[in-house]
């Protein structure tokens, strides 16, 4: 079309390359598949209460009697889309589409909506002349004339003249099907004519892994054959109706791949060729990998376990899987080199065709395949932090129902808060939005004490990712300790302000530390159970004697959370923050996952004894050395990241009434808890003494603060 920036007008002078052209575009023989130019929408109908134009309406067979009326081009009216009344059998046809100004689509379960491909798609397919978007710019950005404009750049490609090639406003279009595709005039007098680089469909969305998630407009095989569409049996009868496989997106005549073959497919309009591939260009990069990679299962799969990758290779019979780069004793299509995304390594179960279960060809010659049922579903367990859980489960470890994500999920939106667009929280699942590593939990219902907990599911204890307890950073306990995060007023005291007694029917049980004003840490040994009557317990704060109890007031306990599973840890809620005026104050928490330097000397109070000699009833401090976690792990099995120790010399350590007290490390002026009291054994022996780590579950803490309103009242 273009030479040296000039448009040569190839049919325009000339009446018959013109008129055969118009013949080509024109209705032709009658077509029994007609609906194959438009795009179907179930239940909707398309109004415009502003055009210009009213639909015109006819009764009519079928809706493939509609598309033919649609498709004839009238005087003074253009057929873009048609409403198919379906209980008496109406056609409303549209002289308007979506685009058009005004116009809209609106539920309605009287109707079908078709909409001609042409007018709603912006790529290309096949021959150029069919683009009816609404592009109206060149390839290098030049702003289109108007069709129906001679001012800038003459020209006989007047709307009236050529109904047909709808050359509307100043949008894109090739009304001399030129080979470089739909072009216009342009608005600047330097340039006549441009190409407006409108991309090939097949080109416009490209596809990633073997195309299973392709949902682009390719309507045309390979070799050109235009696609049959999914709801029709004609001219080929197949098993792949849209409502059954609902989840594959069998709209209209687009490419699809149903089925996981090596890349999208449509039977063909051709009654000879049953079936071709389509050609769709491959993504440079897979924009699904980090999403991909969260979905990931290691030793167990969800679903139908597509995102199986573990290291499963026996069936549950016991025998080898073959190899997925052999033929023997099975030949078979699925070659890693053809599949790269399905991860075919060694002879894995997987699921490259998306089978019901992961599954492998066997090296027993009389058992061509076997699925791989002894990997569990990760249902029954949960692996890493549990982000990729996909379960059904829909209770707390306590027995309370889990409450439907969408409440809270809206209530966040408003708050501006990112975890209401988090993909993966259906109904009342238990999951892991927000990456606790303490796993899975779920909202409650409404009115119940707990706003949320964790649920009861089990680690998956056959697979330890290597990575899990790799040697971390040393971070200290002390980083940004100045930045309070204490609400509301500062209360100062003494050394020891923050320790509280917990009291039972007015009798001390346990020790405590005040982190907020209104919340206490302390060990779940000093409760019956998470669920205990609380109108039994009270705190007291600003004690220095048991014996003076009497004198300060207790407060009232409103909730009580237990930790995470295995953390032996409580946080009480008070009704009422603690007094200033009875010598409260608060003790920071550590910086997250910290580490205090074995050796260091930290101060362990409480008001149980220290030198073994019986109890004193007054609160006492005593210095204890922290102790390397794998002398401690020694000494007391496992301890892991949850646990650390200090002490160890004999006379001097923990003892009963200290239960749930703090062990605080200091740095010049400031102080933080790394660690509650829960050690069981005998008093203050030549052990160590075990302590929770607060470090490892600072995370859960501050997430109990932000999920609890921060003040209220019984």
């Amino acid at each position: 079309m273009l030479e040296a920036g000039r448009v040569i007008e190839r049919n325009s002078h000339n009446p018959k390359l013109v008129s055969s052209v118009l013949v080509l575009l024109g209705p032709g023989r009658k077509s029994h598949q007609s609906l194959q130019r438009y795009e179907k929408s179930d239940n909707h109908v398309l109004v415009c209460a502003d055009c210009p134009q009213s639909p015109l309406v006819w009764t009519s067979r079928s809706q493939e009697h509609c598309a033919r009326k649609c498709k004839k081009v009238k005087k003074n009216f253009n057929c873009r889309a048609f409403n198919f009344q379906r209980h008496n059998r109406k056609c409303h046809l549209l002289p308007f589409d979506r685009f058009t100004h005004g116009a809209q689509r609106q539920p309605n379960v009287n109707f079908t909506l078709y909409e001609k491909k042409d007018y709603i798609r912006e790529c290309i397919i096949g021959t150029k002349d069919n683009y009816r978007g609404r592009r109206s710019w060149t390839k290098s950005n030049i702003t289109c004339q108007a069709w129906a404009d001679n001012n800038i750049n003459e020209h006989t490609f007047y709307p009236d003249r050529y109904p047909a090639q709808d050359l509307r406003e100043n949008f894109c279009r090739n009304p001399n099907n030129d080979p470089g595709g739909p072009w216009c005039y342009t608005t600047d007098p330097n340039v006549r004519a441009e190409e407006c680089g409108i991309p090939q469909c097949s080109e416009d969305v490209c596809m990633v892994c073997n195309g299973e998630d392709y949902r682009g407009k390719v309507d045309h095989t390979e070799s050109g054959k235009e696609c049959q569409r999914w709801d029709s049996a004609r001219p080929h009868k197949h098993p792949f109706q849209p409502k059954k496989y609902r989840g594959k997106d069998l709209k209209d005549n687009y490419c699809r791949n149903p089925d996981n073959r090596l890349r999208p497919w449509c039977y063909t309009m051709d009654p000879a060729t049953a079936w071709e591939y389509c050609n769709i260009t491959v993504c440079d990069s897979d924009p699904r990998h980090e999403d991909a990679e969260v979905n990931v299962t290691m030793s167990c799969f969800q679903g139908k376990g597509t995102d199986y990758r573990g290291t499963m290779n026996v069936t549950p019979e016991g025998v080898t899987c073959q190899r997925w780069d052999s033929q023997f004793p099975h030949n078979h299509s699925f070659l890693p080199n053809s599949y790269k995304c399905k991860d075919l390594r060694e002879n894995y179960c997987r699921n490259p065709d998306g089978a019901e279960y992961p599954w492998c060809f066997t090296t027993d010659p009389n058992q061509r395949r076997a699925n791989c049922t002894n990997i569990p579903r990760c249902d029954a367990c949960y692996e890493d932090s549990g982000e990729s859980y996909r379960g059904s489960l829909s209770t707390t470890r306590s027995g309370i129902p889990c409450a439907d994500w969408s409440h809270h999920i809206n209530r966040e939106r408003k708050s501006g808060d990112p975890q209401g667009s988090i993909p993966g929280l259906e109904q009342n699942y238990c999951r892991n939005p927000d990456r606790d590593k303490h796993g899975p939990w779920c909202y409650t219902t409404p009115n119940n004490l707990l706003v949320w907990d964790y649920c009861k599911l089990k680690h998956c204890e056959y697979f330890t990712n290597p990575f899990r307890y790799a040697t971390r950073p040393k971070i200290s306990c002390f980083v940004h300790i100045n930045t309070r995060i204490v609400g509301g007023h500062r209360v100062l005291g003494t050394d020891g302000s923050w320790v509280v007694s917990i009291q039972r029917a007015d009798v001390h049980v346990c020790g405590g530390s005040l982190i907020r004003e209104d919340w206490v840490l302390t060990d779940q040994q000093c409760f019956s159970s998470c669920v205990p009557d609380l109108r039994e317990y009270s705190v007291q704060v600003g004690l220095r004697h048991l014996n003076e109890s009497w004198l300060h007031p207790r407060l009232r306990i409103s909730r009580l959370i237990c930790g995470p599973e295995g953390s032996n840890l409580i946080l009480l809620k008070l009704v009422h923050p603690a007094p200033v005026s009875e010598g409260a104050s608060t003790i920071h928490l550590p910086v997250k996952d910290c580490h205090i330097t074995e050796g260091t000397n930290c101060t362990m109070y409480g008001w149980g004894e220290t030198k073994n000699t019986g109890y004193e009833e007054t609160l006492n401090a005593v210095t204890m050395p922290m102790v390397n976690n794998d002398m401690c792990s020694q000494i007391k099995g496992d301890a892991g990241e949850s646990r650390i120790c200090a002490g160890g010399k004999r006379g001097e350590g923990v003892c009963d009434k200290d239960n749930g007290g703090p062990l605080v490390c200091q740095e010049h002026e400031r102080k933080v808890i790394v660690g509650v009291s829960i050690q069981r054994t005998k008093c203050a022996s030549s052990q160590p003494a075990l302590f929770v780590n607060v470090a490892f579950y600072s995370e859960w803490i501050y997430k109990v603060f932000k999920l609890y309103p921060n003040a209220e009242t019984n």
